[in-house]
């Protein structure tokens, strides 16, 4: 609810306050700056003047970005703006330096600046809230705050110090971060491409990215106009059924986490992740075919567009075609694999397998000289994987250099203890037993509450 406070008259003639004069009307800040949480440098202070708005004020857009525009002529950035009691900001603004009571907005942007002593109250953002270092390195650890908002969006900052309301979402960019302590739904790094629509991503090249990905002020323009920022095709209110599939995988039950995840896909036709689950599920109760066509669709549903993270679905599908043995289709989806993958350039494991598992398709159909470029290109990628060394060890023993073919199968061994030796005459079914489950006839709703 926006609040009715008295609306700004005049602002740019009020008296202009010295730091320590500053300092004296907000004490909170001079605690702050005395503790190295301000973002001042010691040389720069004594430079600065502060206007001080008093008392509890509603500021228009226009009266915002005139503030934003006098804040951009004064030279080395020496004027600070800020309120002494609550505002309310029609849509949003960088100008205020601090707020001593509440801060109600649309959007609020927070840079690597912020600390506690920002909004002393709470920040009530009726549409998102940016919060970004700006920095590279290590997550920051946010100062406490209080914010109320739709849509969370953190840059290189962690979480838990917020006091947050439960049903906001999150989205976490940033390094070394393994996860928050929140119950807010939160998609970090690659989970949010499969969310957030990609008009309002910007271009990337790798998870570790130093840019922002998000495109804040087209989201900015967006919940402003009404319109919704994610994805066609995919609702949020799936993620309820993704932990449930996610609990039961991790009990073992594959037919149970199979019919959850599929409730998640039919809430979220577009959302791979949930497709992707259905196929893992599959997988893990021995129903290899049926998996395959899974990965296939879910490898289509991967937004393309993203080339620095990796379809994963297209390798599973990849390898379950070469066990099947489809081979042609094996080659292609390899083939679309390695084309996708080296665009990303971060990540060789996933590159390294596409590799190996074309190698073996060319291998079961004959074409030895190609197998064995692709086979090399897995080693060089990943030289401890034990399906290249073994097919190299294959392809050294055929040309009878046995010593060689030794040593490959030896090191094969010594990273695949638990495994026995493909077969040489059939390198792509051995050990594949087809099992077939009736896990998609099942109605979700006979097992499941609405």
């Amino acid at each position: 609810m926006t609040p009715a406070f008295p609306a700004l008259t005049a602002w740019s003639d009020l008296p202009r306050l010295n730091v320590d004069e500053f300092f004296e009307r907000f004490p909170v800040i001079d605690e702050a700056y005395e503790a190295g949480e301000t973002g001042l440098a010691d040389g720069d202070i004594d430079d600065l003047e502060f206007i001080v708005i008093s008392g509890d004020v509603s500021i228009s857009q226009e009266q915002a970005r005139e503030m934003e525009a006098a804040l951009e002529l004064e030279e080395n950035w020496t004027l600070r703006i800020a309120v002494d009691g609550s505002v309310h900001v029609d849509g949003g603004t960088d100008a205020l330096f601090a707020v001593s009571g509440d801060l109600y907005c649309n959007w609020l942007g927070i840079d690597k600046a912020w600390a506690s002593f920002s909004v002393c109250g709470r920040v009530f953002a009726s549409d998102c809230v940016f919060v970004s270092a700006s920095d590279e390195g290590w997550m920051l650890d946010l100062p406490a705050t209080r914010i109320d908002t739709p849509l969370l969006f953190l840059w290189n900052y962690k979480p838990d110090n917020i006091d947050l309301n439960p049903d906001a979402v999150m989205f976490v960019l940033g390094f070394e971060w393994w996860g928050s302590t929140l119950p807010n739904r939160c998609y970090a790094h690659q989970q949010m491409i499969h969310v957030i629509d990609s008009r309002f991503l910007k271009p990337f090249t790798c998870i570790n990215t130093e840019e922002d990905i998000w495109d804040s002020r087209a989201i900015i323009n967006a919940l402003a106009a009404g319109e919704s920022i994610y994805r066609a095709g995919v609702d949020l209110r799936c993620e309820q059924a993704m932990d449930a599939a996610g609990a039961a995988m991790a009990s073992a039950d594959f037919r149970l986490g199979h019919v959850r995840y599929k409730q998640a896909a039919t809430m979220s036709p577009a959302y791979y992740p949930a497709t992707m689950g259905m196929a893992d599920a599959m997988r893990a109760g021995q129903a290899y075919a049926q998996a395959f066509d899974l990965y296939l669709e879910a490898s289509k549903l991967f937004p393309l567009e993203q080339t620095g993270l990796v379809n994963e679905a297209l390798n599973a599908a990849a390898r379950f075609a070469l066990r099947l043995g489809r081979l042609e289709l094996a080659h292609e989806l390899a083939t679309q694999s390695i084309d996708f993958t080296q665009v990303s350039n971060w990540n060789d494991q996933p590159l390294a397998q596409a590799y190996w598992i074309r190698g073996e398709a060319s291998i079961a159909q004959g074409d030895f000289a190609a197998a064995e470029r692709d086979v090399a290109q897995a080693l060089r990628f990943d030289a401890d994987e034990p399906q290249p060394n073994w097919l190299m060890g294959f392809l050294c023993f055929r040309r009878g250099e046995h010593d060689q073919a030794r040593a490959f199968h030896a090191k094969a061994a010594r990273h695949w203890p638990q495994n026995g030796y493909y077969d040489v005459a059939s390198t792509y079914v051995v050990g594949f037993n087809p099992v077939s489950v009736d896990w998609d006839q099942i109605d979700p709703a006979s097992l499941l509450p609405a």
